[in-house]
């Protein structure tokens, strides 16, 4: 694990020199914290749209041939999405992925005007797999709040949960069982660290 954090670290300082010399200057909206977690959200949403995983785009970089870039690790993809990167690597890694994610959604577009059968994910996994589903934002922070008042709510609860925040019954459902288990995994980690 920690082979691949250096990895990153090290992929990431070279992407800050290379988006910093590839534009004459940064715009102080590539850098806005609010912009950057739009930025995270809008990418995470495009790219479970397009049906491609993190770690698909971690190697899909490699390919994009930006100097400075290589593959990166799917933690590096996973940790840009949830905001837990630095604030100067996620502001080197924006414009990356921002290429990254036109690239793909063009290719996409190409392969759904030729018609070509499968979707992007079956075409890298070989099998059909259940898109995994993104929760947007504001969903997320009311799923919290029925959350921290009730964390074990009924089929029924569940079901008008669902259908306020126009989501599926099993989605919610899942949530709240990985909610549960994340809750746990804190309780033990933090008995573990006293």
């Amino acid at each position: 694990m920690a082979a691949h954090s250096s990895m990153s670290a090290h992929n990431l300082s070279h992407m800050t020199a290379a988006a910093v010399s590839s534009s004459s200057s940064m715009h102080d909206a590539d850098s806005d914290p609010r912009e950057l977690e739009q930025f995270a959200e809008t990418f995470k949403q495009r790219r479970v749209k397009l049906g491609v995983t993190q770690a698909d785009v971690g190697k899909a970089l490699a390919n994009l041939k930006i100097a400075g870039v290589g593959s990166l690790s799917q933690s590096t993809i996973c940790r840009f999405e949830s905001l837990t990167l630095s604030h100067n690597n996620m502001v080197a890694l924006k414009p990356v992925l921002h290429a990254w994610l036109d690239q793909a959604e063009k290719e996409a577009k190409i392969r759904a005007k030729e018609g070509s059968p499968g979707s992007e994910s079956s075409a890298l996994s070989g099998d059909k797999k259940r898109k995994r589903t993104s929760i947007a934002a504001p969903e997320k922070r009311r799923l919290e709040f029925f959350f921290a008042s009730q964390p074990r709510p009924s089929g029924e609860k569940i079901a008008g949960i669902a259908d306020q925040l126009e989501l599926k019954k099993n989605v919610v459902r899942v949530w709240f069982c990985n909610q549960r288990q994340k809750q746990k995994r804190m309780k033990f980690a933090a008995v573990q660290h006293r």
